[in-house]
């Protein structure tokens, strides 16, 4: 299975998923033009990725997740992106979140907690900080 790849744009994150290491990455900036279009697309390679494995055995899945900026829209669409992902952990895989924020945005801080504590998604997590 092909890894996926989406490069940075100036609205939108870099996005990179590697079916190998099982690291599922995105980081940057969130507000593309079209956030259904846009997320739609790693949704629907989740959708492989899971058909992929399903006849494989379980693993761990690292989700990294190193945002400066998302909009209210974005979140709605990543929200859909770990409600997949969540799913996951009904075929024994186990999943892990990495969501990063700059010591200073308590804001962003308070919404990958907020998002993880959700009861469609309630991933394990841990909030790391940078300066």
């Amino acid at each position: 299975m092909k890894p996926l790849r989406i490069n940075a744009e100036i609205d939108s994150p870099e996005i990179f998923f590697n079916p190998e290491s099982r690291v599922f990455s995105i980081s940057g900036i969130s507000h593309p033009e079209n956030p259904k279009e846009f997320y739609q697309q790693v949704i629907d390679w989740l959708d492989e990725f899971y058909e992929y494995m399903k006849n494989q055995e379980p693993s761990k899945i690292i989700v990294d997740l190193n945002f400066r900026y998302i909009n209210s829209t974005s979140y709605k669409y990543l929200r859909e992106v770990l409600r997949k992902i969540a799913t996951f952990r009904d075929s024994n895989f186990e999943v892990e979140v990495l969501w990063y924020y700059h010591e200073e945005d308590e804001e962003l801080l308070h919404e990958g907690v907020v998002l993880f504590e959700l009861p469609d998604i309630n991933l394990p997590y841990k909030c790391i900080p940078y300066n």
